[in-house]
């Protein structure tokens, strides 16, 4: 498995859920790679960012293969 972490999160930092992974992430010293989802623009409903989420979200967390789509789930990942 790739061991690349990437933490998609809104373009405007503003969701509150996309905040706590990426304190989760820095807390916990992790190395990821942070990408922006323009909301505004939809990209979160297009087809490559849909194909990782499921749910179309953000925040997300991609590691190799893996995805999540949930900040819950996400720390606790």
């Amino acid at each position: 498995m790739n061991d690349e972490l990437t933490l998609y999160i809104d373009s405007n930092h503003v969701s509150p859920y996309a905040m706590s992974a990426f304190v989760a992430l820095k807390e916990k010293r992790l190395p990821f790679a942070l990408k922006t989802v323009d909301l505004a623009a939809k990209q979160h409903h297009e087809t490559g960012y849909e194909h990782l989420t499921l749910t179309g979200k953000v925040p997300a967390l991609v590691h190799g293969d893996f995805a999540l789509a949930e900040s819950s789930a996400i720390i606790e990942y």
